[in-house]
């Protein structure tokens, strides 16, 4: 049986914001540089665009080499088309259909490498076959979760053919590779690599090899692969966004390759339970909406280096308000996350399609270069340009303000907190 998706049982309502568009017809699209075709509209994911000509032959064409025109057609076209709010039960895959390849053993060097059909991951030490497995499992669940919840991503490597990972027998090596003090893991969007420490999933020794331990966990490896398999919208998000969607998916209770949403709610619980329990000040006081919604990412990663128990508040906050999105308001369909989150995917794929522009024109340079060309001089083609309001400027803040309101519906922080509070006290959690 090949890799799938794994998907089965109760969904949970499904609604559309607008109706479906209307039946496609031909048009005239015209290129960048002029050029004009006539062709039927299939489909468009926000980068490129799918588009049938004569006999039934479909092409895909990038936005970018579109007109202005065609692309603001585009752009209304996807806002027409109807928003899915589907979570499935359970999503993940079959134990036995995850292929595993060794594709280097290096003891002397201590590197090992295994792939798998979307990663290729790195080790310092030999893993043992089921604990290849479970790894190798637990990146192509989450791969499949981000495909299935509702959220518009559609993980893809940022470079390559696939994703790539370190995991490190010791935290000192982790730090010395990068790892930040004090993390557990870490994604690092500029070398498009995770890298995890052994400890932080419960890997031992075991003679030349290395095994799962009484500790063996996967919730900080799957918060960090969330991250890798939304590379793209690291920088477009506020982070609150970015580390709350990573620890929902992480905290989702996983057995046997499989994701149970269904059963999100244990997840919680469990989650709640070990802060009680476990953790130095059990469950900390949320941390101010208003200051949250505003941090940005150099802001939080401050606040890591600085203060270890703002972080965790940080962290809760950010896991117990994604979670109550998807989960409790509204309807409890979540919608408005859904909505927000298809609402900031429009500039995601944009910043997407501008790096793997910016890595095809590096090739062509290269190519170039290797064959002399490159130093004539004179009508090399420019570069693609960086879409700078997407990061810089009052257009980015603009983008964030309006997709805020999404969210907040006409509420004020506080009483959105309000509605947080009261929902999490009927599941018996006091925040």
């Amino acid at each position: 049986m090949d890799l799938a998706v794994f998907v089965r049982g109760l969904w949970w309502g499904v609604a559309a914001l607008t109706s479906l568009p209307a039946a496609e017809v031909e048009r005239t699209w015209t290129s960048h540089d002029g050029k004009k075709l006539v062709a039927t509209l299939v489909d468009t994911d926000g980068t490129t665009a799918r588009l049938r000509l004569g006999r039934g032959v479909v092409t895909t064409v990038p936005w970018s080499r579109l007109s202005p025109e065609d692309q603001a057609y585009l752009a209304e076209w996807r806002e027409r088309r109807p928003l899915s709010l589907a979570r499935p039960d359970v999503v993940g895959v079959e134990p036995s259909a995850v292929r595993v390849e060794t594709v280097l053993e290096d003891e002397a060097g201590g590197r090992f490498v295994y792939r798998t059909p979307h990663f290729e991951f790195e080790s310092e030490g030999r893993l043992a076959g089921s604990l290849v497995g479970e790894v190798a499992r637990s990146f192509e669940a989450t791969y499949e979760l981000l495909r299935a919840l509702p959220w518009s991503v559609d993980p893809r490597p940022a470079e390559g053919r696939y994703f790539r990972a370190s995991l490190f027998r010791t935290m000192e090596g982790y730090h010395e590779a990068g790892g930040l003090p004090g993390s557990a893991g870490s994604y690092f969007s500029h070398q498009r690599r995770l890298m995890v420490p052994f400890e932080s999933i419960g890997i031992s020794a075991a003679g030349r090899e290395y095994r799962m331990d009484e500790t063996f966990d996967t919730h900080i490896l799957v918060h960090e692969l969330t991250h890798q398999m939304m590379h793209f919208w690291l920088g477009l998000l506020p982070q609150w966004v970015v580390e709350g969607a990573a620890e929902y998916a992480g905290r989702l209770p996983f057995r046997g390759g499989k994701f149970r949403v269904s059963e999100a709610e244990a997840g919680l619980k469990d989650y709640v339970a070990f802060r009680k329990k476990r953790v130095v000040g059990g469950v900390p006081e949320p941390y101010p909406l208003d200051k949250l919604f505003s941090m940005t990412s150099e802001e939080w990663k401050a606040m890591m280096a600085s203060d270890n128990s703002q972080t965790q508040r940080l962290y809760m906050t950010s896991y117990l308000l994604v979670f109550y999105f998807m989960h409790f308001d509204g309807q409890g369909d979540g919608e408005r996350f859904v909505r927000y989150m298809h609402a900031s995917s429009a500039p995601c794929r944009q910043m997407e399609a501008y790096e793997r522009e910016l890595a095809s024109y590096n090739d062509r340079i290269r190519v170039q270069w290797s064959e002399g060309r490159g130093r004539a001089g004179g009508g090399r083609e420019a570069p693609p340009t960086l879409p700078r309001e997407l990061f810089f400027g009052a257009s980015r803040e603009q983008i964030l303000q309006e997709n805020l309101r999404l969210l907040l519906d006409g509420r004020t922080e506080a009483q959105l907190l309000e509605e947080v509070r009261a929902a999490y006290l009927r599941l018996g959690v006091r925040l």
